[in-house]
């Protein structure tokens, strides 16, 4: 079962989201903030195999979320999430061994599926 962490400043993306990922067979939700400052407290007792990040809040904070789940969890996957057509093409740096992908939150529920076969 993967662990996946929900970051998102919108209540009900976030709630929306948090359903989403509790819905997939295979995966728990293992938090959901609104935050990066709170995700990056947290990810060390969450332990996250995935962490979905809203992209419109990119900015230095998620920097360090990704070279924090870089140092305490490497293979973990970082994945913005964009409400606009193009996702961004740049993603923040990570020390993590998988690089971090932009997708649209409206793909997240077949992304989830393909992680998972």
């Amino acid at each position: 079962m993967k662990k996946v962490l929900v970051v998102e400043p919108h209540p009900q993306v976030l709630a929306a989201l948090a359903d989403l990922v509790e819905e997939e067979p295979g995966y728990e939700l293992a938090g959901a903030v609104a935050t990066i400052s709170e995700a990056i407290s947290q990810i060390s007792d969450l332990t996250p195999d995935v962490v979905l990040v809203d992209s419109d809040t990119a900015n230095q904070e998620s920097h360090l979320l990704g070279h924090q789940l870089g140092e305490l969890l490497p293979m973990a996957l970082l994945v913005l999430l964009s409400a606009a057509t193009e996702p961004h093409k740049e993603c923040p740096e990570s020390s993590a061994k998988t690089l971090p992908i932009s997708i649209l939150k409206t793909d997240a529920p077949e992304f989830l599926r393909s992680l998972s076969t």
